[in-house]
């Protein structure tokens, strides 16, 4: 159990650097190129904090809001997939980027983090 905790924790400045990104997301971007480099900086967080992009879940279409769901009880590895997802379908389909964004879908995945980590309660409480 000691062994999981220590995976699962945070130091203080990986969660100060979560939720910036997260605030800063949440955020109107003030151009497109604002919210890509954004999306850049999610990716480096997440593999900061232990949650790097590994296999992307296999998604044609991909929705924000089903992003959110599955981010609000999913595990570090699932929470991986999630990252590698957004990563591909902001690479494939740029276009599809600020939607996600806007849906809450990178911000769902940092406050998981956080929550997985005892530095927030989980977002169903």
């Amino acid at each position: 159990m000691t062994a999981l905790k220590s995976v699962l924790a945070l130091g203080p400045v990986e969660t100060e650097m979560l939720r910036d990104i997260r605030s800063r997301l949440s955020r109107r971007a003030v151009s497109d190129a604002a919210l890509f480099s954004l999306g850049a900086a999610f990716v480096t967080a997440c593999a900061r904090a232990g949650v790097p992009a590994t296999t992307a879940v296999p998604a044609k279409v991909l929705s924000g809001a089903l992003v959110v769901k599955i981010a609000a009880t999913a595990d570090i590895a699932t929470l991986s997939r999630l990252v590698a997802t957004l990563v591909e379908h902001r690479a494939l389909d740029p276009k599809c980027w600020p939607g996600l964004v806007a849906a809450g879908a990178p911000q769902a995945i940092l406050s998981r983090r956080l929550a997985l980590a005892g530095r927030e309660p989980p977002v169903e409480a």
